[in-house]
């Protein structure tokens, strides 16, 4: 399958208040998009909001995808970073339990984004794809780290797949609005979920 192209993203200046004025943009963009998603999300919404005219707003961004690339860049870096670290400890529902909180904590930060990038991979074919291939990407690193007890005929890309999605559903859906008890709550629970499907596929019960 042929990834689509990725929206243009206009070179600007590289200098210090180029960047500032880019980080402004992508800040109201994210504002703009909590407040009314990515369909009814305009150029002009954007500019308002980060107070630049239009002609600035073109000088880095092609048009309002772009803008959401970028912040989905740095959403995806940031989930990559997570399930690229080193899980350490004896204890292994207290080394998951740090794993999930740093995903779920990343989660909630970029909530915003994160809703935005969904609502528009239902429509456009671009962030549809980057979708699949960052939870792929994550999947794949977490698999690395469950490999080894993972050797009784179960793929360990699959076992990761399900795991991680177990903890992107229920952070983005039944913990937005919860406090931090409920969230250390959750997050221990995700651990013990975790803790024991491992330990059930390290048995090999349910292998093929």
């Amino acid at each position: 399958m042929t990834v689509p192209d990725a929206p243009a993203t206009t070179a600007a200046p590289r200098t210090a208040r180029g960047e500032r004025t880019a980080t402004s943009l992508r800040a109201a963009a994210r504002e703009v998009f909590a407040d009314v998603g990515y369909a009814a999300a305009r150029v002009e919404d954007v500019v308002a909001a980060a107070g630049v005219s239009h002609g600035t707003f073109y000088t880095y961004f092609e048009n309002k995808a772009a803008v959401l690339d970028a912040l989905v860049d740095e959403t995806a870096t940031a989930l990559l970073g997570v399930a690229e670290e080193p899980w350490e400890g004896e204890d292994v529902e207290a080394t998951l339990e740090a794993v999930i909180g740093r995903f779920v904590d990343l989660i909630l930060r970029d909530a915003a984004v994160i809703a935005t990038w969904l609502e528009a991979s239902a429509h456009e074919p671009y962030f549809r794809e980057r979708l699949r291939g960052v939870r792929e990407r994550v999947a794949r690193q977490v698999a690395g780290h469950i490999a080894p007890i993972a050797r009784t005929g179960h793929d360990p890309e699959v076992v990761a797949g399900a795991l991680v999605a177990m903890v992107e559903g229920y952070a983005t859906r039944g913990l937005m609005t919860a406090d931090a008890t409920d969230r250390r709550a959750a997050v221990r629970t995700l651990a013990r979920l975790w803790a024991g499907g491992l330990h059930h596929v390290a048995e090999g019960r349910g292998a093929p």
